[in-house]
């Protein structure tokens, strides 16, 4: 487990979903003991599988919002870290919200990136 920083924003959006499950839950008499954040009736241990979070994305989130082509969580995590080391996040601030022991990873995972980056930074002095 660990703590990821939202913005307000979206601990509205989150704040709705659980206040929406709890309506829902109390009319079909279930109960969220683990208190899980994504808790759905009719998944698998109430709870969905990375391969239930890819088929929303496809089918709903990524067609409603038009954005092509098709991307997986595994995806929105490779882009969720490019954006933070692109917006100059400490390499160490985000080897933590993704979950790495230290930056080793980190640098192997996102070192094209950081070539690109490297490339930028010289073209500009």
């Amino acid at each position: 487990m660990r703590a990821i920083p939202i913005d307000n924003k979206t601990i509205k959006i989150l704040t709705k979903l659980k206040k929406e499950q709890a309506r829902i839950n109390a009319i079909l008499v279930r109960t969220n003991n683990e208190k899980f954040l994504f808790f759905h009736y009719g998944l698998e241990h109430d709870i969905p599988s990375v391969a239930t979070a890819n088929k929303a994305l496809k089918n709903n989130i990524l067609k409603e919002l038009n954005i092509q082509p098709i991307i997986t969580t595994k995806g929105l995590r490779h882009t969720y870290g490019s954006y933070l080391l692109h917006n100059n996040v400490d390499m160490g601030v985000v080897a933590k919200i993704l979950g790495h022991k230290d930056i080793q990873m980190l640098i192997k995972v996102y070192g094209h990136t950081m070539t690109q980056r490297i490339d930028k930074e010289f073209k500009d002095v």
